[in-house]
């Protein structure tokens, strides 16, 4: 590596951790947004002082490919992503173990709602799938069952494993659990798109 690249992937380095910073800001308004109810003459202020920090933002408008928040390769994507669920994973082969925590703001009826969990699946294991040399794919087919209600705010145990890989299908299952409480299972098959597709 040249000093030119070292000096390129350290800018990248501090760019992406002062965005996940940031990320991690916005999680925590969310967070209080579901737990707050201010008094009708503080909603005004607080409204305009949101809307004025959007306002501010969208002056950096950026391309697809340079966005941090859906940049291709960037190494934990979840973290600089203001939608998907943080979590931590550690893959052995064509197994992955990790870890991940619900806030109130994934709060259902009882427990996590089930669309948090689900789009907590599809991305942990396309993820992995990725990580697993099948670079590319989609989300063909994605099946949760929901074995018992997810906490929120416990650190829950996640599971994950190629069942399969058929040319360009890769059929993957994982697993939330609650200490020794099955609280979903998934099952998904991700399609690996044709040159040209994307």
């Amino acid at each position: 590596m040249t000093d030119v690249d070292e000096r390129a992937a350290s800018k990248s380095a501090a760019e992406h951790g002062d965005f996940a910073e940031m990320i991690e800001a916005f999680r925590e308004l969310r967070d209080a947004l579901c737990t707050v109810n201010p008094p009708a003459d503080q909603l005004a202020d607080a409204t305009d002082t949101l809307r004025l920090m959007t306002a501010r933002l969208r002056e950096f408008a950026a391309p697809e490919g340079s966005r941090p928040a859906r940049r291709d390769g960037v190494p934990d994507r979840f973290v600089t992503h203001p939608v998907l669920v943080p979590y931590t994973s550690v893959r052995t082969g064509e197994t992955m173990t990790g870890s991940v925590e619900f806030t109130i703001a994934h709060l259902g009826g009882v427990g996590v709602h089930g669309g948090v969990v689900t789009m907590m699946f599809d991305d942990v294991l396309g993820t992995f799938v990725a990580e697993c040399g099948q670079p590319d794919c989609v989300t063909a087919y994605l099946k949760v069952d929901y074995r018992s209600p997810t906490p929120i705010e416990r650190k829950l145990r996640l599971t994950g494993r190629i069942d399969r890989i058929d040319g360009r299908k890769v059929v993957v299952s994982g697993e939330i659990r609650d200490g020794e409480s099955v609280c979903a299972q998934a099952e998904a098959l991700f399609l690996r798109v044709r040159q040209g597709q994307r």
